[in-house]
């Protein structure tokens, strides 16, 4: 019946399991301890000459290292993909991790036990991605997704019918609690019932499409090299299909060795966890390792409870010893052997939680499920070897008293400006964060690339080893065999970049850069890189490059005593040459694009604020002064420029009010397109935005000029007006408000403040007023509108 029903694959719906067959194909689900049982049981009755894993078949050599006493899992096979095609680069990374329950672990080790040969037969990583896997964004992804166990609509079907929660719940229910209580034989034909439910779901084309049928065709090619008998252990999805794949494999993939790296790293728990999206094997590994392990995992609901009382969660003893009871009678119930981590789940959530579940029960079951994942992270023998970056990683880190063998997050204040062991994590934890490496985020303190609280004297961080710190440090081994030269090579890259005529030759980008390196205590390049900068300043023809290269540069010279750069010299020689130059291109401003004007108000305002500190001369000012004038008289200008310019002579007592005011009216009753008002408004506020209340004829030209419009008109202004306003602060705003309603002749008092309103209610609510007042004209109404 089985065959009859076969799916649109070709093979039997469920494939016989015959474990005398020369070819054993043995099903399993990663991560699953009675997988893992009955994978070491079966290997032990039949002997085999080979032992077949599904898994990268370039990472065989790293069995040895599998099976060495030295290893404590979980550990996982990190192999990488560097694809170059047409200029371009895309990286590429994945993780095959594995736990002491992992049935292909449990092969291995079997396999060892009886003299078997062991090798992974599956496509490598590279021919993985050229056959069509899809690892989406540039995160490393697993090699052992079973996605499509949770997406199978079938297995959800089923879950309905039994009344389980979901697919993991299901394989509980079906196989983890009584697994080891049945033959080989029954067990492993049941697990491929439940591999072929989820087979079912997937037609030929998307199998296709994502490499499945090519990695298949791969590993049926493995087993036909094999002449003796052989146990073939794949995760059941595949197995469904193996014994009726034609073998094939695909073309060599050509790539340097650097370019395709494959190596054993730690790994953690936490990774491992479906919940905290890995998107393979089961959930709560801290609770399927116990298992393992022969402790009995009820143990966790006092553990569940002693972290309660801690955070003054009420529970007690009686709470544990009910909530034990109550997931044993689960379990009797539901006819499990023993109680499923769901039963475990349900019996907390049934007495600890004194409430909801998505209100009081949040923080209950938040202390339960971290619990189960738990907190173990692994380790790889010497001999693994391990890439020099890494091996200077955790000698630095060593050496700064930092554990990596813990996976909670640590915080550390550092005084930078007093302490050098301070300075030296600033700037470890600095290249660590400028290599894209995930191990220290900044938390607080002085930024001196963006120029942002310099007066803070302390650097605040949040430090946490994961899995992802040592794979990223092995993607920028071809940098450096240290985090010094990796950091300082990285550096020179971009440099070379913002040098090149694709970045624009962009001054700004360098001298971040400068300011990046010497951060980061790459002070043997800052000098070459201030000079390089310089030339760069030369040659730039952007307002907004130049300023902030010269902002930039200040930084540097202002923060010399943190950032250790007093050897440098130059940097404020060098802003004042970028201010001179950003003065003479003020006037190009007026060619502005109005996706781009905000960006070149502020930086006008940074100009000035360049300027003081510099010192502003008398010739600084008169230069600066000439040329925003030029700006403001500039025909064709942007309106908002213009209000900028203004903006900044009428805070330096440059321009008359009175004729900053007539300008402003010449706006509004401007014949260009409307909107021009609004847009020197803009400009003005953004520049010098006390010029409302100290200028009064500003605000008197704009409410003469409100009475003017038609309703139409004002509907289409009133976006532009909103904008121009969006900077005042709430005690401006009613500072604006008071003097408007003085000029409509109303009390300040009289005024009424909305709140929960936006611009969309209040344009609907005109339009509504302008349609009620049409129809009460057509019906000779309009006298009783009021």
């Amino acid at each position: 019946m089985d065959r009859a029903a076969g799916g649109p694959q070709g093979p039997p719906l469920i494939p016989d399991f015959d474990p005398s067959a020369r070819v054993v194909y043995v099903p399993v689900r990663h991560h699953s301890p009675a997988c893992a049982r009955q994978v070491e049981r079966l290997v032990r009755d039949v002997r085999p000459d080979a032992v077949l894993i599904e898994g990268p078949r370039d990472a065989t050599p790293l069995i040895p290292l599998l099976t060495h006493p030295k290893t404590r899992t979980p550990v996982a096979i990190y192999t990488t993909f560097v694809r170059r095609a047409d200029g371009d680069v895309l990286r590429h990374g994945a993780y095959y991790p594995l736990c002491d329950y992992s049935p292909e672990l449990a092969a291995i080790r079997a396999a060892a036990e009886v003299g078997a040969r062991a090798r992974f037969i599956d496509l490598t990583y590279p021919e993985m991605i050229l056959a069509g896997r899809d690892d989406g964004d540039a995160r490393a992804q697993s090699l052992q997704d079973e996605r499509r166990f949770s997406h199978s609509a079938l297995l959800w079907e089923t879950c309905r019918r039994v009344g389980a929660r979901d697919p993991d719940d299901l394989w509980d229910h079906l196989y983890e609690v009584d697994g080891d209580l049945r033959e080989p034989s029954r067990f492993f034909r049941d697990v491929l019932a439940y591999c072929a439910l989820a087979r079912r779901d997937c037609g030929p084309d998307a199998l296709a499409a994502d490499g499945t049928l090519a990695r298949e065709a791969a590993m049926a090619a493995a087993v036909a090299e094999e002449a003796g008998r052989v146990v073939v252990v794949t995760g059941g999805f595949h197995t469904v299909a193996l014994a009726e794949t034609l073998p094939a494999m695909p073309a060599a993939v050509s790539a340097d060795p650097a370019d395709a790296l494959v190596v054993l790293v730690r790994y953690g728990f936490e990774q491992l966890d479906r919940l905290n999206g890995y998107a393979s094997g089961m959930p709560a590994p801290g609770f399927y390792q116990r298992s393992w392990d022969g402790q009995d995992p009820a143990a966790m609901v006092v553990e569940t409870a002693r972290e309660c009382r801690k955070r003054r969660i009420g529970t007690s003893v009686a709470d544990e010893i009910a909530a034990l009871e109550h997931a044993r009678r689960l379990a009797a119930m539901r006819g499990h052997a023993r109680p499923s981590r769901e039963d475990m789940l349900d019996g907390i959530r049934s007495v600890f939680i004194k409430g909801s579940d998505d209100v009081e029960g949040v923080a209950v079951l938040a202390i339960a499920r971290k619990l189960m994942a738990g907190d173990r992270i692994g380790d790889v023998p010497p001999e693994a070897g391990v890439a020099p970056i890494v091996r200077d990683f955790r000698d630095t880190a060593a050496r700064l008293k930092m554990d990596l063998g813990r996976i909670d997050a640590r915080e550390v204040a550092l005084d930078i400006y007093r302490k050098a062991r301070a300075r030296e994590t600033s700037r470890f934890f600095h290249r660590l964060r400028f290599l894209d490496v995930p191990f220290a985020e900044f938390v607080a303190g002085p930024d001196y690339v963006t120029g942002e609280h310099l007066e803070r004297v302390q650097e605040v961080w949040k430090h946490r080893w994961s899995p992802q710190v040592e794979s990223s440090l092995i993607d920028r081994a071809p940098y450096g065999s240290t985090l010094d030269e990796a950091a300082a090579n990285v550096l020179l890259e971009r440099f070379a970049e913002a040098e090149s005529q694709g970045q624009g030759r962009r001054s700004d980008l360098a001298a971040r850069l400068v300011v990046e390196a010497c951060r980061m205590g790459l002070h043997r390049h800052s000098q070459s890189l201030i000079e390089r900068t310089g030339r760069l300043v030369a040659e730039d023809a952007s307002f907004p490059s130049l300023v902030g290269a010269a902002e930039q540069l200040l930084v540097l010279h202002v923060s010399r005593e943190p950032l250790e750069a007093h050897h440098l010299s130059g940097p404020e020689d060098l802003a004042s040459v970028g201010y001179d130059r950003a003065c003479y291109l003020i006037p190009t401003l007026a060619g502005t694009a109005e996706s781009e004007e905000m960006g070149v108000l502020d930086s006008l305002l940074s100009l000035q604020q360049v300027a003081l500190t510099l010192g502003d001369r008398a010739d600084r000012r008169e230069l600066r002064w000439a040329r925003l004038r030029d700006l403001a008289e500039v025909p064709d200008a942007s309106a908002a420029l213009r209000g900028g310019a203004l903006g900044l002579l009428f805070a330096d007592g440059r321009i008359d009010p009175s004729d900053l005011a007539e300008r402003f009216r010449g706006h509004l009753v401007s014949t260009r397109p409307q909107g021009e008002g609004a847009a020197f408004l803009r400009g003005l506020l953004r520049t010098a935005r006390s010029a409302l209340w100290a200028v009064p004829e500003l605000l008197a030209a704009l409410h003469e000029q409100l009475g003017a419009w038609d309703e139409d008109a004002f509907i289409r202004i009133l976006p532009d007006l909103r904008l121009a306003f969006a900077d005042l602060t709430p005690r401006e705003c009613d500072r604006v408000a008071e003097a408007a309603a003085g000029l409509a002749g109303a009390a300040a008092t009289s005024l009424v403040a909305l709140d929960g309103f936006e611009e969309s209610d209040l344009l609907r609510g005109l339009e509504i007023e302008r349609h009620v007042r049409e129809v009460m004209a057509r019906d000779a109404l309009e006298d009783y509108g009021g």
